[in-house]
């Protein structure tokens, strides 16, 4: 699809571009606004969450100040790791910023060894934090063209699993209209510097 590959180079660029500065002020507003919400969700729930977050890479935004705070407060944090030759991510339990190593392709992982979270329990994660290039106010989303979280939306629906699918970007990455296609998801939350949109109602 020329449009969506069109829209990968050009936010490629713009989020490369950004000055170091900019970055930590808005990753500091982005993932205290976050924690906001995470906190509210806490208190609804009765207890600590599930949080399925990821390690920042190529400019991405950088939410460990939030995954480091879901640790204080108690929570699960897990993060993907990349089986190189399935291209399928394993959800591992991070318990500390320590258990974070270099990985495939050059992506921060969980170290190897740490717990797994299992298959039949996909269901208890109360929200994935979604990385991506760009994302719409409708909760149109193009990530890097690998499919992993496409492939994990799959093993999400196989188990009737419903967890809130936010993410958390510059102001920089928010767009007018993602090309969207019939298997593409869409987040339900997104938080930039200058707001937080509920983008399906469901979030």
């Amino acid at each position: 699809m020329a449009d969506k590959a069109e829209l990968r180079r050009r936010m490629e660029r713009v989020r490369a571009e950004l000055p170091g500065s900019l970055r930590e002020e808005a990753a500091n507003a982005v993932c205290a606004m976050a924690a906001e919400r995470l906190a509210t969700l806490r208190e609804r729930k009765g207890g600590p969450l599930v949080l399925l977050g990821y390690l920042p890479f190529r400019g991405e935004l950088d939410v460990r100040p939030l995954l480091a705070e879901c640790r204080r407060r108690g929570d699960v944090v897990l993060a993907p790791r990349i089986e190189k030759q399935t291209r399928r991510m394993r959800l591992l339990r991070m318990e500390s910023a320590e258990d974070e190593v270099p990985g495939t392709w050059g992506i921060p992982e969980p170290k190897e060894g740490l717990a797994e979270w299992p298959e039949s329990r996909l269901g208890e994660i109360d929200v994935v934090l979604v990385p991506g290039l760009a994302f719409d106010r409708k909760g149109g989303r193009i990530g890097y063209g690998g499919g992993f979280y496409d492939r994990m939306m799959q093993r999400f629906e196989a188990v009737r699993a419903k967890p809130g699918l936010w993410a958390l970007a510059f102001d920089e990455q928010a767009v007018g209209e993602v090309p969207m296609e019939p298997h593409d998801f869409r987040v339900e939350l997104l938080i930039v510097p200058d707001d937080m949109t509920n983008t399906t109602g469901r979030a």
